[in-house]
């Protein structure tokens, strides 16, 4: 099911028939150098049905995406509820295959996913972080407008990970 799209991209809802995507992607140690390394085929699967009850059960998940043009597998870029600190919300994340860095993809599935937390969810504030040394995802954080706010302690790689978040902007009333 398609969830959302951009100029170049569209995102939908894991399947378990995208099975070899979520391995290319959660299996390979250069995409995993920042999230704790590659996982297990075994561990991909319980991520993806993760992702997918995810979704069930809060109408959300780190969706896969792929290029309009050509139906290339991507990677995923979506919601999840945040679960480390509070003030609660939602937490905006995304992983590239390594063939599709450097296009401008992370930047632009991002933003979509924000224009649809914001417009159509409705929701009041996201929050997002990255692995300290991950300069890239940084500066799209910021270049998304997230303003820094925290460090939390993520499990997967034993450090504290710089946090952000991002407000609603909500038009004035008249």
């Amino acid at each position: 099911m398609q969830v959302l799209s951009t100029n170049r991209l569209f995102l939908c809802t894991w399947e378990e028939s995208d099975f070899n995507h979520a391995r290319r992607l959660w299996g390979d140690a250069d995409v995993m150098a920042f999230l704790g390394g590659p996982l297990s085929d075994e561990k991909v699967r319980e991520k993806m049905l993760a992702e997918m009850a995810c979704q069930e059960r809060h109408g959300v998940q780190y969706w896969p995406f792929f290029e309009k043009e050509t139906d290339g597998f991507v990677g995923c870029c979506g919601l999840r509820p945040w679960a480390y600190t509070a003030p609660e919300g939602h937490e905006i994340g995304f992983h590239l295959v390594k063939d599709k860095w450097g296009r401008g993809y992370a930047f632009e599935v991002a933003q979509g996913v924000v224009r649809h937390a914001f417009q159509t969810l409705e929701l009041p504030m996201l929050r997002a972080g990255h692995h300290p040394d991950h300069v890239n995802s940084k500066k799209i954080l910021l270049k998304l407008g997230f303003e820094f706010v925290d460090a939390v302690f993520y499990k997967p790689t034993g450090l504290m990970h710089p946090t952000y978040q991002l407000k609603r902007k909500v038009a004035p009333s008249r």
